[in-house]
C-alpha cells in the first residue's frame, strides 16, 4: 500500500464545520457546530462595525450556510468530496452505465403514465418506494466506497478506480433525486385532483 495525497483543498466545509472528512457524518454534530459558528459571524453582531467587516461577516455566514446545505445532503456531500479529490461533476455529465439509464427512462415513462392507471396513487407509491430504495442503496454504496478511499491504505490505482465508481454512483443518485422530486410533485398534483 502506498501513502498518497488525497484531499486537494486544505480549507474545506468539513474543517469549517468541525467535522472529520467523511461521507458518513453525524447530523446532530453538524447542526450543533453550524449554529455555534453562525452565532460568531452573524451580521447582527457586526452592525456597528466597518463596511468591510460587515461584508466579510455576510460572506462568512453565506459560506457557512452553503457548507451546511452541502454536507447535510448525501448527493451534494458526495459531489463535494469528489471535488476535494479534484473531480468535478459537470452539469450534463451522464457517464453512468446504459442499463441504469434505460431503467431511468422506463421509470420516467411509468411516471408519465401513472394517471392512466386504475390506482394512480398506488402506482405512484410503488414508483416512489422503488426510487427511495435505490437512493438508500446508493447512499450505502457511497459510504462504503468513501470509507475505503479515505482510509489511506489503498494504492493510487485502487483509489482512482473507487473514485470513478463514486462519480458514477453520485451521478446515479442525481438522476434518482430528480426522479423522486418529479414523483412527489406528481403525487401532489394527483392529491389536488381528488
Amino acid at each position: 500500500m502506498t501513502s498518497h495525497s488525497k484531499i486537494t483543498a486544505p480549507n474545506n466545509y468539513f474543517l469549517l464545520l468541525g467535522l472529520p472528512v467523511s461521507f458518513d457524518i453525524d447530523k446532530k454534530t453538524l447542526n450543533h457546530n453550524y449554529h455555534e459558528l453562525q452565532k460568531t459571524v452573524h451580521p447582527d453582531k457586526f452592525a456597528s462595525a466597518s463596511d468591510r467587516e460587515r461584508m466579510l461577516s455576510v460572506q462568512k455566514a453565506a459560506q457557512i450556510n452553503d457548507a451546511l446545505e452541502t454536507l447535510k445532503n448525501p448527493q451534494r456531500r458526495s459531489a463535494y468530496l469528489l471535488s476535494l479529490f479534484g473531480i468535478d461533476l459537470g452539469e450534463n455529465d451522464s457517464s453512468v452505465d446504459p442499463v441504469f439509464l434505460m431503467e431511468q427512462m422506463e421509470l420516467r415513462e411509468a411516471l408519465s403514465q401513472v394517471e392512466e392507471s386504475d390506482d394512480p396513487l398506488g402506482k405512484l407509491d410503488d414508483i416512489l418506494a422503488h426510487v427511495k430504495s435505490r437512493i438508500k442503496a446508493a447512499v450505502m454504496a457511497l459510504d462504503t466506497q468513501f470509507q475505503a478511499i479515505l482510509a489511506n491504505d489503498i494504492t493510487e490505482q485502487e483509489q482512482q478506480k473507487r473514485l470513478a465508481q463514486v462519480k458514477s454512483e453520485t451521478l446515479k443518485m442525481q438522476f434518482l433525486n430528480r426522479l423522486q422530486e418529479e414523483a412527489m410533485n406528481k403525487e401532489e398534483d394527483l392529491a389536488n385532483q381528488l
